[in-house]
């Protein structure tokens, strides 16, 4: 093959090559622009199931401080396990709670109070969930916000406690899924969450519960 050819066959190939770099650099930023412009699936009708423990501030502290983590068992759209088995140590959605409680009130052996605070959920791709440590389930994304305003009531014979709470949320953002991406509500709009649990006074930690939470 003379040089001439040899020229003329390097030229060609360095065509080809830049317009081959060309389309798949179009084909990415097409791809970028779709997924920026995807629509989220907003699942107004909201139903979880929540697997958690709590902590209560001790006797004495005032005001009275709680927190409750955990994981979302279940969650209506969307798998909610990376995998077996399971439980928090591969739960991919994740929860975590603070609050401050009202003084107790008093019916023979039932205990009550009124709380208010904040629940978040969390998009927990690290899946590390660890009871021993409670900020392992607010690690990851946040992908709802709710104030909430709840009333457990405990019994001193048992130590069984239920739990009525009312939840606005106040941020709500999508987040991918195999179905693509998923919103759990809409800010303004509110869900209940009923408990049952039992307590474990002083603790760590003060008690457990599993639950649900549904759109009123």
């Amino acid at each position: 093959m003379t040089s001439q050819k040899r020229r003329r066959l390097t030229a060609f190939a360095a065509v080809v090559l830049a317009t081959a770099m060309s389309s798949l650099t179009a084909f990415a930023g097409d791809s970028s622009a779709r997924h920026a412009g995807a629509k989220a699936t907003v699942v107004t009708d909201l139903w979880f199931e929540l697997v958690g423990q709590f902590q209560n501030s001790g006797p004495g502290v005032t005001p009275e401080t709680h927190i409750h983590y955990g994981y979302l068992a279940w969650i209506k759209g969307v798998s909610a396990y990376a995998a077996p088995p399971r439980n928090e140590t591969n739960a991919r959605f994740t929860f975590f709670a603070d609050g401050r409680t009202s003084p107790v009130i008093v019916n023979g052996p039932l205990r009550a109070a009124s709380r208010t605070g904040t629940l978040a959920l969390y998009d927990n791709r690290s899946t590390n969930g660890d009871w021993t440590k409670p900020d392992t389930f607010r690690d990851g994304t946040p992908i709802l916000r709710a104030s909430y305003r709840h009333e457990p009531v405990t019994s001193t014979l048992t130590g069984a406690v239920n739990l009525f709470s009312e939840d606005t949320i106040t941020f709500t953002r999508p987040f991918e899924t195999s179905h693509g991406l998923v919103q759990l509500g809409k800010v303004g709009e509110t869900f209940i969450e009923r408990y049952t649990g039992q307590s474990n006074m002083p603790g760590p930690p003060s008690g457990y519960f599993i639950g649900y939470a549904v759109s009123r």
